[in-house]
């Protein structure tokens, strides 16, 4: 396959060719149209070659000036013969070089002193049918939406917003403050009301003892870095292995020594059946990465009572009032229902359209961005609840926000980096039965010029030729 450079390369060397080949057709069709149209000529090609028929017929008959002056009129023709051959052969200019570099210098020359533009695109030098054939295979005709994929993503936008707005709603009832008379989620309501058989929960308590848990108060789950879903898989390990609680306040991490340590199997099974413990307790688990929102003291938002609150502070007192780990489950809805909704869609085009199993939504750049249109359209509903809902925290859909984030990472990243190089990838994976038939058809153009037998140009190879 050809790189981008020689690609480049060639497009000067095209237009010569191209230039070189139309002016020596368009010779031919007018010489061939002087001698149809003309009849004086045609009668005189006629009346010689009934004369030299008859000469050879009678050829012992004939005498010396009689042979003379027979080869005095097929000299005349072959002198009309070669004069319209060397107008012809004007529009030859021998073009040599050493190396391909030279070549392509001496071809944007030629464009010079010809007047050639020599920016003018390829698609100027192929037929209806190849043009079509071509732009059928651009990359970006395989990425363009038609109208059902605009349909289908407002769709799957309007109905994440719907639930996001009558499902997800709040964790719980504000029956106080500025937010009072706001209504909870049921779902959330009654996935808080869910708890483990009680002989279940008291032998996960005992067996799965931790010492991150002995650090007391009502949120000591949302300060405590183990307790997180997420990162206490990781953290929440390590303190069972040294002993040790690891605490967040006011955006400071603080570390003690509580208890003894144990082995790193035992730690992380022990990690896994503590979270089992605490998940379906009256306050629950926090949401995933609570810890992060921990660090963050800074900022400055007006709280129900009147005052003010950092990030950190405001992280505290939305745990404090239900926005756990089960309204996470809760708030899940919203972005679950696009993915069901765009990737059914997806799926059912792809089998009905391509015949093929092999279906990948992530490494496609047409499904991602439906996806992250999508799910743009339910954050900005999202948005717009939170301020219907005089700018309630509690009603930020967290899960919603990261599904948005998980698309639009990579998107940026293709958008900067990647697509140029899918770009060039796509060029060269296009099918070579389309490259022979383009070649077949240049091959033909070249056949009807009737210079079969001018030498061709090899790539790579250090010749001279003539163009």
């Amino acid at each position: 396959m050809l790189t981008q450079e020689e690609l480049d390369d060639l497009h000067p060397i095209i237009n010569v060719q191209y230039n070189i080949v139309t002016k020596m057709t368009q010779k031919i069709e007018d010489i061939e149209t002087a001698f149809s149209t003309n009849g004086d000529t045609a009668m005189e090609i006629i009346s010689v070659q009934k004369m030299l028929d008859e000469l050879l017929q009678e050829i012992e008959l004939l005498s010396e000036e009689d042979i003379l002056n027979a080869q005095l009129e097929t000299e005349s023709i072959n002198s009309i013969y070669k004069k319209k051959r060397a107008e012809i052969k004007f529009y030859f200019e021998k073009i040599k070089f050493t190396k391909w570099d030279d070549y392509v210098v001496e071809c944007y020359k030629y464009s010079l002193k010809n007047d050639i533009n020599p920016f003018v695109p390829y698609e100027m030098f192929l037929s209806k049918i190849d043009l079509e054939t071509i732009n059928s295979e651009k990359y970006s005709k395989q990425f363009k939406w038609d109208k059902w994929d605009y349909i289908f993503v407002g769709l799957a936008g309007i109905v994440a917003a719907l639930t996001d707005i009558f499902i997800v709603a709040i964790p719980k009832d504000m029956t106080l403050g500025v937010y009072e008379g706001q209504k909870g989620s049921p779902l959330t309501k009654w996935l808080q009301s869910l708890r483990l058989p009680d002989g279940l929960q008291s032998w996960l308590e005992n067996v799965a003892k931790v010492p991150y848990d002995n650090t007391g108060g009502s949120t000591h789950r949302i300060d405590t870095i183990g307790h997180d879903p997420i990162l206490g898989l990781i953290f929440g390990v390590i303190d069972i292995i040294r002993g040790t609680a690891t605490t967040l306040k006011d955006g400071i991490i603080f570390i003690e020594k509580v208890g003894v340590g144990t082995d790193p199997l035992e730690a992380i099974v022990k990690q896994f059946l503590h979270l089992c413990s605490d998940v379906c307790t009256k306050k629950g688990l926090p949401i995933p990465f609570a810890s992060i929102f921990e660090l963050l003291n800074v900022g400055s938002f007006k709280r129900p009572n009147g005052k003010t609150a950092t990030i950190s502070q405001l992280t505290k007192w939305m745990y404090y009032h239900g926005y756990d780990l089960r309204h996470f489950a809760t708030m899940s809805i919203t972005p679950a229902s696009i993915e069901i909704i765009l990737r059914m869609y997806i799926m059912i085009r792809h089998f009905v359209e391509n015949d093929d199993i092999v279906f990948m939504v992530g490494g496609n750049p047409k499904y991602s961005s439906m996806l992250l249109s999508s799910h743009s359209i339910a954050c900005a509903a999202n948005v717009g609840k939170v301020y219907l809902r005089q700018g309630n925290p509690l009603a930020i859909n967290y899960a919603e926000w990261l599904a948005l984030i998980r698309y639009l990472i990579p998107s940026v990243k293709y958008w900067l980096f990647d697509r140029a190089e899918l770009e060039l990838k796509h060029l060269e994976s296009i099918n070579d039965d389309i490259w022979d038939q383009l070649l077949e058809n240049s091959d033909k153009l070249l056949k009807k010029s009737k210079f079969e037998n001018m030498e061709p140009i090899i790539l790579g190879e250090v010749t001279s030729c003539y163009m």
